[in-house]
């Protein structure tokens, strides 16, 4: 147990990551769900989240980080104390950041085609409706007499 060294815990600590005995359990409960709160490592479900945080945490890490900041695990000590130190919101955070981190992208929002009217072939350019009934130019012949008669 993190808090008191009790063999086989079977209960954890989710914002420190850490794991405790069944009577620590109990003190973290009557602490509030502001500061900590528990979930049976056999009984609970557990979000993707949570597990991340236990996988990140863990007692030894949590006692290293403790340590540094003035709390031990000897002796008997005050854990509503230990829990709202300055320390163990620091490590809270820390905890958090880093699960947030290894956590998964969300998935891409799906984007939706916009509905478009239906195309019809562009137009084709201008025909003289009778083209295909008049046949070739032909060329004419003027005779120059022609012309000057005229």
């Amino acid at each position: 147990c993190f808090d008191c060294n009790a063999k086989t815990p079977i209960w954890s600590s989710v914002p420190y990551g850490v794991f405790i005995c069944m009577d620590c359990a109990a003190t973290h409960r009557s602490m509030g769900v502001h500061i900590t709160f528990v979930r049976s490592t056999n009984l609970d479900s557990w979000s993707q989240e949570q597990l991340r945080i236990m996988h990140l945490g863990g007692n030894g890490r949590a006692r290293q980080f403790f340590k540094q900041h003035g709390w031990c695990d000897t002796g008997n000590i005050n854990l509503e104390a230990k829990y709202t130190s300055r320390g163990a919101e620091l490590y809270r955070q820390l905890l958090q950041r880093e699960a947030r981190a290894m956590a998964p992208p969300p998935p891409a929002a799906a984007t939706v085609p916009t509905p478009q009217a239906p195309t019809s072939p562009p137009p084709s350019p201008a025909k003289d409706p009778f083209s295909s009934t008049l046949p070739a130019a032909l060329p004419v012949e003027v005779a120059p007499a022609a012309l000057a008669s005229a």
